[in-house]
């Protein structure tokens, strides 16, 4: 028996699978709001406090460094986009499951559910938030915090739209329903049967339709040998025995009722005598009225195999008809109540109860059901919530994104003042006119950039400050971003290569920088290179938002062009490669020289303290090494047969550039012509004629630097300390 058969105030849930995507809609729905509120409490904390943003920051900082590697080979300057997304994608999943699973759960369990589920949400966001670095606090935790609330409270309303409930239109009364025409105020439809007496309407087996009493109506009569009846009353009425062939006895009771008639004879009744009492007449064995309980304890009257259809009982009794002398047909006991009361097992629809009562009726004290989940208010609200949830989101997102306005104010704003001891003019030659070959100055908009910022941090420059401080300096020093302008500047042109760069990859470029000596900043503090006996051997470069570079001293020290740069290309620093200002240190990798948006500078050892990359099992010391690159043709390129010009860039920081050379195939090794070199802290370009013949080729480079160190063959990866081998291309020439 379902339950809308077995109580017709049930709202039916939707089907199963209708269920599940509903439910699965919601958990999306819970986890956009949730997104979209903490993306916006975001804009006025810090863009970094957003879950997202922290979450992907730990998940950066506790990857291994071969997740790490892999991300930037196969992603490149993308893999913080992709890992955003990838952390969107587990959010969308978990959600979906999320409300599937609790929309088909009870209520309490749903709730609990959603409440862990969001609780674990805002909890992971506030603790990355929170653990980072760079962290101002509990403020940051605020964002995911608000997020998860507004999550759950949002699925718990959509979830709520797919569970049955009841709605007050019916006919019966109560706090919720509207009263039937028929009956008035002071009107009472006829009451089951409690545990002390009154009736309820039959639903025996085959029972019909017939007036229920309540504990202060007068019982049904009981019909005479021509179907007159009578009533039959007492001060204290016991149930009869019910008689006929179909009938099922069962008591009837009530505190005014008197007991039914005895049986006679003949298998008929005799009137109840007694003080008080009013005569009626004996019944047949076919037409004898009879109170019958039904399957629920419910009572009617049973009848007679042929009993008149007109009359208030027998087997296929007229719902219509009703008890007493002149009772009104619409009357469940003698009052006026209305047939739908009386009760049996194929009771009228329009009936208050019975085993295929209607839907739409109503019975008890609660109101009409309409059979269905509420579609309109889950449709409203799912509509409300993605709308309101897209603003919220795009609002945040354009907040954040306008962040740091002074920052963008002061960088605007900014002339970078002539530099004391300029750069060289770049050589007429160190540029070769060859289609395809990098440029020998990479511009900004093409430099590569490998950090672990997911939030490109965005400094004001009139509030920024840099602390020296440490092992063998006299006395901590702070200087502000108009100290190191007013300083001696230098320019150079610096070739800058980041450890992660595969062999032929795209992590290299060329630019000219202009900065302060950072040799004369640490010697004015009182620092020496160990060499001199100076106590600190590593230099610890701290970021705004937390990364830490550990430099050798002795390199920073030993005379070259190592600088805190406040220019690139002619301009102040792009923030997404460091304003106001980076270090760089000619000769070595990125990720031990090249902090960018730096604030802190303290001298310490190897041996005390581990940088950020060190800790994930990169190298304390990582010079560059001796590489070159094939630019053009391209791998896999189909160049015409006839010469051919292969060329590309070679670099050895702080070494130089002595040869390059090219084979083809297995052929022997045939020196490339070099372009002029500009210092020896930038790659150079070289380029091969080639005398292409038909068929596939394999293209292979090497390099040899200044020092006579020629470029192994021998394939490394990028960790620990840089990638080697040489690079080579594969083209077939048509």
């Amino acid at each position: 028996m379902t339950d809308e058969e077995k109580d017709p105030r049930a709202r039916r849930r939707p089907p199963r699978a209708a269920l599940g995507a509903l439910g699965a809609l919601s958990g999306l729905l819970g986890a956009f709001g949730a997104l979209a509120v903490a993306e916006l409490a975001a804009s006025a904390v810090r863009p970094e406090a957003g879950p997202v943003v922290a979450v992907g920051g730990a998940a950066i900082d506790r990857a291994p460094a071969a997740v790490k590697d892999w991300a930037i080979r196969h992603f490149g300057t993308d893999d913080k986009l992709v890992l955003q997304v990838g952390i969107l994608a587990v959010l969308a999943v978990m959600a979906v499951v999320l409300g599937a699973l609790a929309a088909r759960l009870g209520r309490a369990a749903a709730a609990v559910l959603v409440l862990a589920a969001f609780g674990l949400f805002g909890t992971a966001g506030a603790l990355a938030a929170t653990g980072r670095p760079d962290s101002t606090g509990y403020p940051d935790a605020l964002p995911s915090a608000l997020g998860a609330l507004s999550g759950t409270l949002l699925l718990h309303t959509l979830l709520t739209h797919l569970r049955p409930t009841t709605t007050g239109t019916g006919p019966a009364t109560g706090r919720r329903g509207v009263s039937d025409p028929a009956t008035g105020p002071l009107d009472r439809p006829a009451p089951a049967a409690g545990p002390r007496g009154g009736r309820e309407p039959a639903t025996g087996p085959g029972a019909e339709p017939g007036p229920a009493t309540g504990p202060l109506d007068r019982p049904a009569p009981a019909a005479g040998p021509r179907g007159e009846s009578g009533p039959v009353t007492g001060p204290r009425a016991e149930p009869s025995p019910a008689t006929g062939p179909g009938a099922e006895p069962g008591p009837v009771t009530g505190p005014l009722d008197r007991p039914a008639p005895a049986a006679g004879p003949r298998g008929g009744r005799e009137p109840v005598t007694g003080p008080g009492a009013e005569p009626g007449p004996a019944t047949g064995p076919q037409d004898q009225p009879t109170p019958v309980t039904g399957p629920q304890g419910e009572l009617g009257l049973a009848t007679g195999r042929q009993a008149d259809p007109s009359s208030a009982s027998g087997r296929q009794a007229d719902p219509s008809s009703a008890s007493g002398p002149q009772a009104d047909p619409s009357s469940a006991s003698g009052r006026q109540a209305d047939p739908s009361s009386a009760s049996g097992r194929q009771a009228d629809p329009s009936s208050a109860s019975g085993r295929q009562a209607d839907p739409s009726s109503a019975s008890g004290p609660h109101s009409e059901a309409t059979g269905d989940f509420d579609r309109r208010g889950f449709v409203r609200t799912a509509v409300a919530a993605a709308v309101v949830s897209a603003s919220a989101g795009v609002v945040g997102r354009s907040l954040n994104g306008s962040s740091g306005e002074d920052a963008v104010a002061s960088r605007r704003r900014l002339t970078l003042p002539a530099p004391g001891s300029p750069a060289r003019p770049v050589p007429a030659r160190a540029g070769l006119r060859v289609p395809g070959i990098s440029p020998f100055h990479t511009p900004n908009t093409g430099f590569y950039r490998v950090d672990t910022a997911l939030v490109v941090p965005k400094v004001d420059a009139t509030a920024w400050r840099l602390r020296i401080h440490g092992k063998g300096v006299r006395r901590p020093v702070v200087h502000s971003f108009g100290d190191l302008l007013r300083r001696e500047l230098i320019e150079r042109d610096i070739t800058l290569t980041c450890v992660s760069n595969e062999v032929g990859g795209p992590y290299v470029g060329n630019a000219r920088w202009i900065g302060v000596r950072l040799a004369d900043l640490l010697a004015e503090a009182g620092v020496r290179p160990p060499s001199r006996g100076g106590p600190a051997d590593q230099l610890v470069a701290r970021s705004v938002d937390g990364m830490t570079l550990g430099t050798p001293v002795e390199d920073v020290l030993d005379g070259r062009d190592a600088m805190l740069a406040v220019g690139m290309n002619g301009e102040p620093l792009p923030f997404a490669h460091g304003f106001p200002v980076r270090m760089l240190v000619p000769g070595l990798y990125g990720y031990v020289s090249a902090c960018k948006w730096i604030e802190d500078i303290e001298l310490t050892t190897f041996d005390s303290y581990d940088p950020y990359w060190v800790e994930r099992g990169w190298a304390r010391r990582a010079p560059v090494k001796t590489q070159s690159r094939i630019d053009t043709p391209k791998p896999f390129a189909r160049p015409k047969a006839g010469p051919v010009m292969v060329a590309g860039v070679a670099w050895a920081q702080h070494r130089g550039i002595d040869k390059v050379e090219v084979r083809v195939d297995d052929g022997p090794w045939q020196e490339a012509r070099l372009a002029a070199e500009d210092s020896r802290d930038t790659w150079r370009q070289w380029s091969f004629p080639w005398q292409a013949a038909k068929g596939p080729h394999n293209l292979t480079v090497r390099a040899t630097d200044r020092t006579g160190r020629v470029q192994t063959e021998r394939r490394t990866r990028t960790i620990p300390d840089g990638a080697s081998g040489r690079h080579s291309v594969v083209v077939t020439v048509d």
